[in-house]
């Protein structure tokens, strides 16, 4: 910790630095989580959700500063980040990072490309304020998640709050005094409650922290007064939302961005490890017709994230492990968001896996992201296979590609082919724009470009 300095004040002045000098493999990890989010968030546009934040932003009615993606229109720059925000979170498919327990690019990087769009700012300087903003999450999450999620608080809503004032503030060149006024401001706004898994709602708290960020920001600029402590302070948010922060305070020991982690999967990353386990064992032979059970090992914390044990919608199916379970089983495509439609859910075949599948909370001790698989066969013979799911499938080269498709399969049926094409390329190079009307122009509705 600085010396003289609170909390919120060294976790200010970690993150401006970090965004100062960014290593070539920790620019090449943000661009990563801009080309994922996007992709995300032009097939997230189409969901109901985004329908309804849509429509309540055409009806409040604002200055068209900032694009919406997928759409034709623009909004506000607080509005943007509202609906592109839930968008990016839509489908439940886009990054996450565990210290954290946050999916960090859906809160932190909509806000900034709001502001950036209406002061044309380059792409180099929202990559910078994308960084500050992921290692401000990065070290409150760190300090906190565990016991604040436990807890009950959804944590991309309420971390991310700060992630996002963070980002915002260094890209208006927030000094720090009135950098740590906007974490006051965002402390205040922080809201999100696992209890709204597998609705709508759980989607809104990244819409809300995107706007709430970028909001604190503005009228932490504007002279807004608010207490710059506001993590630490008596009362304050670790006070009361959590079990308290280690007695020393933060160390920063390198970019929590380059451990951000991508969801090849659209659900609740809490099913990766059976989606994973399961699908290895069917790619060696398994199939439904030999299995008489299925048990799934899991961290404790599982419980109250991802074991609605008989979902009836597409948003349950995602936070269902007994369910994802059976998807794996049948070899279902758990990379297309249509898997996770209302009528999958009701599916005979696997409402049938689903029932022969048992969920076992491990006590203490167990690793909190290992989920172990026991299929016990109609033969008698026991099949059993473990997934670490904070182990990311190899380096940047090897997941570049497959990010890349990824974003092509989302972003495609919205903008089309050659349009997807030529932003995944306009990403690629975003560190050299001037500004960002090239990349924006590509991701709006399927009628702006020529």
């Amino acid at each position: 910790m600085s010396e003289g300095a609170g909390l919120t004040t060294t976790i200010v002045r970690l993150s401006r630095a970090a965004a100062t000098d960014i290593p070539p493999a920790t620019l090449e990890m943000a661009k990563l989580c801009v080309l994922d989010w996007f992709g995300l968030t032009l097939a997230g546009s189409r969901e109901p959700l985004s329908m309804l934040l849509h429509d309540a932003a055409l009806i409040e009615g604002a200055q068209p500063a900032a694009t919406i993606v997928g759409r034709n229109f623009g909004f506000s720059p607080r509005q943007a980040a509202l609906v592109n925000g839930a968008a990016g979170h839509a489908l439940d498919y886009d990054d996450v990072n565990l210290a954290m327990r946050v999916h960090p690019t859906t809160v932190i990087l909509p806000g900034v490309l709001a502001l950036a769009e209406a002061r044309r700012l380059s792409g180099r300087a929202v990559l910078q304020a994308f960084v500050a903003g992921y290692e401000a999450a990065g070290m409150i999450g760190a300090l906190v998640s565990a016991s604040h999620y436990a807890r009950g608080f959804h944590a991309t809503g309420t971390i991310g709050a700060f992630g996002a004032a963070a980002a915002c503030a260094h890209l208006l060149g927030l000094d720090e005094a009135t950098t740590a006024r906007a974490y006051g401001l965002a402390g205040s706004q922080a809201a999100g409650l696992k209890a709204q898994f597998g609705t709508m709602t759980k989607s809104l708290h990244a819409g809300r922290a995107a706007e709430a960020g970028l909001t604190s920001a503005l009228w932490a600029r504007a002279g807004m007064t608010a207490r710059p402590d506001i993590l630490e302070r008596p009362l304050g948010f670790f006070a009361t939302q959590t079990d308290g922060a280690p007695a020393e305070g933060v160390r920063w020991s390198g970019h929590a961005l380059d451990r951000n982690l991508f969801k090849h999967h659209a659900a609740c990353f809490g099913t990766h490890g059976a989606l994973e386990a399961i699908g290895a064992l069917r790619r060696e032979g398994l199939r439904p017709q030999q299995v008489r059970a299925i048990r799934l090992k899991v961290d404790a914390g599982a419980d109250a994230m991802c074991n609605i044990a008989a979902p009836r919608t597409g948003l349950e199916a995602k936070f269902s492990l007994r369910f994802n379970a059976a998807l794996a089983l049948h070899g279902a495509d758990t990379s297309n968001s249509a898997t996770y439609a209302d009528a999958v859910v009701l599916r005979p075949d696997l409402e049938a896996s689903r029932a022969v599948t048992t969920v076992e909370l491990a006590p203490p001790g167990w690793p909190e992201d290992v989920t172990e698989v026991t299929v016990t066969m109609l033969n008698g013979e026991t099949l059993v296979r473990r997934h670490d799911i904070s182990l990311p499938p190899g380096d940047l080269a090897t997941r570049r590609p497959r990010l890349h498709a990824k974003f092509l399969a989302l972003a495609a049926p919205v903008i089309g082919d050659e349009r997807a094409q030529r932003a995944a390329d306009a990403i690629g190079r975003l560190e050299h724009g001037a500004d960002l009307s090239e990349l924006l122009a590509l991701v709006r509705g399927p009628d702006a470009v020529r």
